[in-house]
């Protein structure tokens, strides 16, 4: 190995290589891991997996699936399901260690990186001893005000945890100034450092087939991501009709994955009853890979982004790539 090469770890909960990678965090490791193994280091993926356990290449990097251990199962039980979430995210973490420290002890590391999300660096952290950077994406109590998910037991067990993984955490970034300072007025940290997320089109090689089949010759609003309060998914339902009405030859395009909230079972369901007779100009897809994603994307005379808290989101990065306007929102999430 070259002495300027470096053995670097990303422990994630989600990665491009799974059946869920519709999260910004999942991305934005791919993103990282790619650019690093292409400038000759060695890059390792630690993932959580619902398909095996499996070691692969992937993109010049090393992919290492784990799955969640049976002992958190055990632990609901006697805990009455009041921490389950909490139980859980402890058990991911343990797992990242687990594997962690078998690669340690292959050759040692020279970086790990975690991300604040699920506290997965948590066990690692206080055992293991590597070098380590902390990524901040938000703060688990104000995505839950944004969500409009009330506090209880569990997840104020969760934010205790995640402002011990920031204490134990000397060296901290985040990708906007925004985020930086929700931190330190909502988690009182103060040394978290702000770097710009890195950007560039994930593939050349586009898919048409879905843009050909339902959005070719039309007039389109473009929303992509996960349908849910945070991403004020919301907001934008509630704007339709009238946008529908104003511009009748208009389309609205939903591209990702559906969620429920306290508004409704499902969140497609909720904009298509909101849009009324204008229903069937929304045009509904569930989440598409890159290659299809970026057609549809370059079709699109605007994109909406109405979050009501993001950090730096990949919607809008992607988006600005290929010189759409992007409709964003003013909204602030209080956490008084």
């Amino acid at each position: 190995m070259h002495p300027d090469t470096l053995r670097i770890a990303f422990a994630t909960p989600e990665y491009v290589t799974e059946k869920h990678f519709d999260g910004g965090l999942a991305n934005y490791v791919h993103r990282v891991a790619k650019s690093l193994a292409g400038r000759g280091h060695e890059i390792h993926v630690l993932t959580l997996s619902e398909i095996d356990e499996s070691d692969f290449e992937d993109d010049g990097t090393r992919v290492h699936r784990f799955r969640s251990g049976k002992a958190w199962r055990h632990l609901n039980r006697l805990t009455l399901y009041r921490f389950a979430t909490t139980i859980y995210l402890l058990d991911l973490s343990f797992q990242v260690y687990r594997r962690l420290r078998r690669l340690n002890r292959e050759r040692p590391l020279d970086l790990v990186q975690f991300p604040d999300f699920s506290y997965c660096g948590l066990f690692s952290i206080l055992f293991l001893g590597v070098p380590h950077v902390l990524r901040a994406s938000g703060y688990q109590p104000v995505w839950n005000k944004s969500d409009g998910i009330k506090p209880n037991f569990d997840s104020r067990t969760m934010a205790l945890i995640e402002r011990l993984q920031y204490r134990l955490s000397p060296h901290i970034f985040a990708p906007s100034q925004t985020l930086q300072r929700i931190l330190a007025k909502e988690a009182l940290v103060h040394r978290v450092r702000v770097l710009r997320t890195p950007m560039y089109m994930e593939t050349e090689d586009w898919d048409h087939s879905v843009y050909d089949q339902s959005l070719r010759g039309k007039k389109y609003l473009l929303f992509f991501g996960r349908f849910e309060l945070r991403k004020g998914f919301h907001i934008l339902a509630q704007a339709l009709p009238r946008v529908l009405e104003q511009y009748p030859d208009a389309y609205v395009a939903l591209v990702g994955r559906d969620t429920g909230s306290s508004l409704a079972p499902s969140m497609a369901d909720y904009a298509r009853s909101l849009s009324g007779s204008f229903a069937e100009r929304l045009i509904v897809m569930e989440r598409l890979p890159h290659q299809q994603l970026y057609p549809v994307l370059a079709g699109a005379h605007l994109v909406a982004l109405p979050s009501l808290m993001d950090n730096f989101p990949n919607a809008c990065l992607e988006a600005m790539a290929l010189g759409k306007p992007v409709i964003g929102t003013l909204a602030r999430v209080s956490m008084n």
